[in-house]
Order: structure tokens, then sequence, then C-alpha cells
């Protein structure tokens, strides 16, 4: 039991189910927009994503306790390089254009970590802005890219999806804004910080119905795409809706994050009934 314990952990801790829900969520894209299913890109947004999430959350770690890293971190370490290395591999293989589309969501990532503004600030640091650059990088990785990279047509529904999606990643990230509410510095001016947990829910609940209002207006509508998009709305309101201060471990790192899978799910289910 121990050992699967600490699998587990280490499937969370070194971003592996992370990465796996950027992955859905680009399936998403690719089975929204019924564009060919090119797996050297996702195994591409997959090893990127591992690479990223690592390089983001113990940079610093790295840097400051490298000398004492416990055996995870040096696992999560090895995984970082091996992922980098197989990230470059992949890229590679996609097109010049597909890599020139995707440089500026690499410097956003970078700039998130690297402090390169005054007062020795990254990204991340700058008053209330953070679930929002995660938000734009997230929906130009799983929207804008797939598309380009698989011959999309950049037409309304295009625009109306990467609306949806940007605020769908908003959302996904107000539960962990407000379990970090205690650890977060108050400079960071986040969404709860900004107007305490119960407005930070209203306000996610609006932008839901609005990311179900949006599916409304575009050009090709389809059961599946109407049922598919009530359905992660209502989970992701209850999740939303679900979230405290004080919560069990995973709450934020397995289960909010296993949205995107359970919608890709529920889209393909959908898929198989209405055809």
């Amino acid at each position: 039991m121990e050992t699967l314990k600490s699998i587990f952990k280490f499937y969370i801790n070194s971003s592996i189910h992370v990465a796996i829900a950027v992955c859905a969520l680009v399936q998403i894209t690719f089975v929204k927009f019924g564009l060919v299913k090119p797996y050297e890109f996702l195994f591409f947004i997959f090893f990127g994503s591992v690479a990223a999430y690592n390089f983001v959350k113990y940079s610093k770690v790295s840097k400051l306790y490298h000398r004492r890293l416990t055996k995870s971190m040096k696992g999560i370490r090895v995984l970082t390089i091996l992922c980098s290395l197989f990230f470059v591999y992949f890229a590679f293989q996609l097109s010049y254009l597909t890599l020139l589309y995707m440089v500026p969501l690499i410097i956003l990532t970078f700039l998130y970590v690297i402090p390169i503004f005054p007062n020795k600030k990254n990204l991340r640091s700058v008053a209330g802005i953070k679930i929002f650059i995660i938000a734009l990088v997230w929906t130009g990785t799983t929207v804008f890219v797939p598309v380009v990279y698989a011959g999309g047509n950049l037409n309304f529904d295009f625009s109306i999806e990467m609306i949806q999606r940007f605020l769908f990643v908003v959302v996904l990230m107000l539960p962990f804004e407000i379990r970090d509410l205690e650890h977060d510095a108050t400079t960071l001016e986040t969404v709860p910080q900004k107007i305490g947990i119960t407005r930070t829910k209203v306000f996610g609940s609006v932008l839901l119905v609005l990311f179900l209002l949006l599916t409304a207006i575009k050009d090709i509508l389809s059961s599946t795409e109407i049922l598919s998009t009530i359905l992660v709305a209502t989970i992701s309101l209850l999740f939303l809706w679900g979230t405290e201060k004080k919560q069990s471990e995973y709450y934020c790192s397995f289960w909010v994050e296993s949205v995107p899978l359970i919608w890709l799910a529920i889209l393909i289910i959908l898929q198989q009934l209405f055809g």
C-alpha cells in the first residue's frame, strides 16, 4: 500500500497528471473540429508540459537545495531532463510554423518564473494576473496551436472556442487560488484575496454561464456539443463550490485537474451515442 501511495504521489508531484490533462484538452480540440489526430503533437505537448510545469514548480528548489534533494525530487529532476529531451525530439517532427506559434507561449512560461522585471519580479509575482497568464498559455497550447498544426480553419467557431477555453481554464484555476489563499503573498492580489472566497465562487459561476452561452452562437452546433458543454460546466461548478481553504491533499491536484479528462470522456461517449 505504501508503495502505491508513493507512486501516486510521484505521479502528481512530477506533473504527469496535469500534462495528461493538457493533452486531453488538445484531444478535445481535435475531436470538436474533426481534425486528424497527429499523435506526435500530443507527445510534444505531453513532454513539454511535464518539463514546463516542473521547471515552474521546482526551479528554485533544485537551485537552492540540489545537494540534499529527496529521493522523490531526484526522480522528478531526472524525469524533467528526459521529458525535455523528448520535447526537443518531437519538436523536430513538427512544422516550422507550428514551432513559431509555440515560441510566445514558451517565452511566457519562462517569464512566469524568471525575474526580469523591475524589483526582480517575474510574471507570477505581478499583482492580479497569475491565473490569466496560465489560462492564456493553456488556451494557446490546447486550441490555437493544435488547430494551426492540423490545418483547421481559423473561423468564427474557432474564435468562440478560444474564448470558451480561456474561461474554462480560469474557472479551473480558482480552486487552486482558494487552496493557496493562506500561503500566497498578499502582493499577488489573487482573486480570492481581492474579493473573498464566496465572491470568487460567484465570479467563477458567472464565467461558466458565459462559457455555456457562447456555445449557442456557434455556426456549427450539435447535440454532442451542447450536452458535453452543459455537463462539463456542471461538473466544474460542483468542484468550484466544493472548494474550501482546508481541503484534502489531492482535491485540486488530482480531482480538479481531472476535469479535462472527464470532459474528453463525455465527448467521446456522446459521439458514440449520437454518431
